[in-house]
């Protein structure tokens, strides 16, 4: 099923949709943390403890995912398979043989970074986060440079690592 579904998007390519998916599925988790800054740069010592526990949420979900999970599972990404790839278009580079798929690392970050804004700053920032959040997975599956179930791991995991993070932090003070 995991295939199936990842041809099926991949198939849904268009020049439209590579300007646009292209640079959100490279870099779209990236704008979390620029978020984060931004409200402590705007808000300053209102937000300082919230900004600094955010980036903490999305560092700790990266650094799990690519450091002890990835190895860990050490699932080959769907570039790597000759028979999927010939049916791939992908957008991008062929990410190399030792890059392993599962969990996403963007989808991982992105994850954490919108729970995190939702719990924090509630629904109004919190749903655009988890759109951009959406937006940026799809990005990775219309890439064809992940497996739908890797990035379902990754998000589920962010959004725990965020809530921990974040009861955690309500804990302490």
């Amino acid at each position: 099923m995991d295939a199936e579904l990842l041809v099926a998007i991949n198939d849904l390519r268009s020049p439209a949709l590579d300007a646009a998916l292209g640079p959100l599925g490279e870099h779209g988790y990236l704008l979390y943390p620029a978020f984060l800054v931004a409200l402590l740069v705007m808000r300053r010592r209102a937000v300082a403890t919230t900004t600094r526990d955010g980036l903490l949420a999305f560092l700790l979900a990266l650094f799990v995912t690519e450091t002890f999970l990835k190895p860990l599972f050490a699932r080959p990404r769907p570039t790597a398979i000759p028979e999927l790839l010939a049916q791939l278009d992908v957008l991008g580079s062929v990410p190399g043989a030792r890059s392993w798929s599962m969990p996403s690392g963007t989808a991982a970050a992105c994850g954490a970074g919108a729970a995190w804004i939702w719990s924090r700053l509630g629904w109004r920032a919190g749903l655009p986060a988890a759109i951009i959040a959406v937006l940026a997975c799809f990005a990775r599956l219309y890439a064809g440079v992940h497996w739908p179930t890797d990035l379902l791991f990754g998000a589920t995991l962010g959004i725990f690592v965020a809530l921990g993070v974040d009861r955690f932090s309500r804990w302490a003070g």
